[in-house]
């Protein structure tokens, strides 16, 4: 998924992109136990959407 950092609006929000860091990165500080290849991986299982990686990374736990 390209991604013009200037271009944000509702799919942007939406959308989790596992190459951008800064996405990662985001996903990181909201989950702290988790190191940003588990993030990566979680975004493979549950899909590029922002509620269903939280939903699943919720899940698995600390």
């Amino acid at each position: 998924m390209s991604d013009n950092k200037v271009n944000i609006g509702k799919q942007d929000r939406l959308k989790v992109d596992a190459k951008d860091p800064g996405e990662v990165e985001y996903l990181h500080r909201q989950f702290p136990w988790f190191n940003h290849q588990k993030i990566k991986d979680a975004i493979k299982r549950a899909g590029p959407f922002r509620r269903n990686i939280e939903k699943h990374l919720a899940g698995a736990g600390k």
